[in-house]
C-alpha cells in the first residue's frame, strides 16, 4: 500500500525521502515516485515544506537467484 509523506524540514529531495524509507533499495522508485506525484519535478530539487507526496510501495526482493557455478578444473 503507498504511503503518504508531509515535508516537513527543508533540504529535503525525493531520492533523500525514498532512501530514509527504503535505504539503498529506494533508488529503483524515483521514477515511479514521479508518476505518482505529478508536478512535484517542477518544484526543484528541494521539495517545499508542507508538499505532500505518495510513495509506492518496496519493490519484493527474490529470495534465491541461481547462479551457475563455473569450475576450472571440471565436474
Amino acid at each position: 500500500m503507498p504511503q503518504t509523506f508531509t515535508i516537513r524540514r527543508e533540504g529535503m529531495t525525493v531520492e533523500l525521502l525514498l532512501h530514509q524509507a527504503y535505504g539503498v533499495d529506494g533508488r529503483s522508485l524515483l521514477e515511479e515516485t514521479l508518476a505518482k506525484n505529478p508536478g512535484v519535478s517542477a518544484l526543484g530539487p528541494f521539495l517545499p515544506l508542507g508538499t505532500i507526496l505518495t510513495i509506492p510501495d518496496k519493490p519484493a526482493r527474490d529470495a534465491f537467484v541461481y547462479r551457475p557455478v563455473v569450475s576450472l578444473f571440471g565436474d
